[in-house]
């Protein structure tokens, strides 16, 4: 394992000063497929660090999606692209003449985060590049070594779907992972040469909803990890909105003696998404769910299995991210990884508030109990 290293970041501000001197010391190239970019006083220093890496003759190539960028100005692309960085819109925004097309592109979204320096580091998670997210918690992960060849592919996939020449990812693609996660090496065996243990526990997850073919493996993800938890089941998420076999499986667990705690930001950044996920909290308790609330920020999405598994990626809890967006993220049952994610969620549910402590599911008048019944019969749907 002398060439595999890595390292947790639990906040948007540590994540962007260890991501610009990456930056600052690649060599050869710089592959970013990110959801939100804005050149504001967070994001205009990537930008002039991507294109000073470009005029400096470094392959740098940014794939920006259409929405979550969508504040990104008309001059901070003009100056990307004449300083020679490739910068392509994700699924853009412009009326497509194929009308069914352009509603599908608008529909798929890339929410991912992945940053890669030189082929052989990449920063993988949940933070995105803007000023509005300077002062929250955050949960990315960097990674070195031939381990992170298998996510080359990844990126060089939506290079291609946003437009890119395939010409030029054509290498990337020689270390291929599946959309729903499976790597496939056939003659590509001899670049992860003395690495067999390693890759029994490090996996990629990318999830493309128009080729991957498990639907969701990212839901496929949760059902392994609460079916074998035996003690504890730790989920950090921004955004709650689970469907109905997340809390058949939560019950499942619970009845086995697993703890199944949920931590989360009390307020978000999305209003909508709040009350979305405050009209779950009763049906997931009675479920088996127990439920810390952060005061702070916390735009983390990870999942901590006992002392075995951990994950770390872009996907919230949401039928979005579970069926509609591109996503990544990385699954592990390296001993230390696991220990330290453990270590930053406990530390996070030790700060966060339990939801007793604000009354829920104590006495509930005729609104609450009648919107419990009403989610009973929705959750089918979800």
């Amino acid at each position: 394992m002398e060439d595999f290293s890595y390292k947790f970041f639990n906040t948007a501000a540590t994540a962007w000063e260890a991501m610009k001197q990456e930056i600052l010391g690649a060599k050869k190239s710089i592959y970013w497929e990110i959801y939100t970019l804005v050149d504001d006083a967070v994001g205009r220093p990537f930008i002039d660090l991507l294109c000073a890496k470009a005029k400096a003759g470094l392959d740098v190539k940014l794939v920006a999606d259409a929405i979550g960028s969508f504040y990104l100005s008309k001059p901070a692309k003009q100056k990307l692209k004449s300083a020679g960085v490739k910068f392509l819109i994700f699924h853009s925004l412009k009326p497509d003449l194929a009308l069914q097309n352009w509603w599908r592109k608008i529909w798929h979204r890339t929410h991912r985060k992945v940053l890669i320096i030189d082929e052989a580091i990449v920063f993988i998670g949940g933070v995105n590049v803007s000023a509005a997210a300077a002062d929250w918690y955050d949960l990315h992960l960097r990674l070195s070594g031939k381990i992170v060849l298998p996510i080359l592919s990844g990126f060089a996939q939506t290079y291609i779907r946003a437009g890119g020449d395939k010409k030029e990812v054509a290498h990337l693609l020689a270390s291929r992972v599946s959309m729903d996660g499976t790597r496939h090496d056939s003659a590509k065996s001899k670049l992860f040469a003395g690495l067999d243990d390693l890759r029994e526990k490090i996996n990629f997850i990318f999830h493309s909803p128009l080729q991957t073919a498990i639907k969701s493996p990212f839901k496929t993800f949760y059902k392994q990890a609460l079916d074998t938890a035996k003690e504890k089941f730790n989920l950090l998420t921004p955004y709650y909105v689970p469907g109905r076999q997340f809390l058949e499986l939560v019950s499942r667990a619970k009845r086995r003696g697993v703890k199944v705690n949920i931590i989360m930001p009390w307020k978000t950044d999305i209003r909508l998404m709040q009350y979305m996920a405050q009209m779950f909290y009763g049906i997931s308790a009675k479920a088996g769910a127990a439920f810390y609330f952060l005061k702070k920020m916390n735009h983390g999405k990870a999942v901590s299995v006992d002392n075995t598994l951990g994950m770390v990626g872009s996907a919230n809890l949401t039928p979005r991210s579970l069926y509609v967006n591109h996503e990544a993220g990385v699954t592990f049952s390296h001993e230390s990884m696991v220990e330290e994610l453990n270590h930053i969620l406990d530390d996070w549910k030790d700060e966060a508030v339990p939801m007793a402590d604000f009354g829920f599911g104590n006495k509930q008048g005729w609104y609450r109990r009648f919107k419990d019944w009403w989610l009973n019969k929705l959750k089918d749907y979800v």
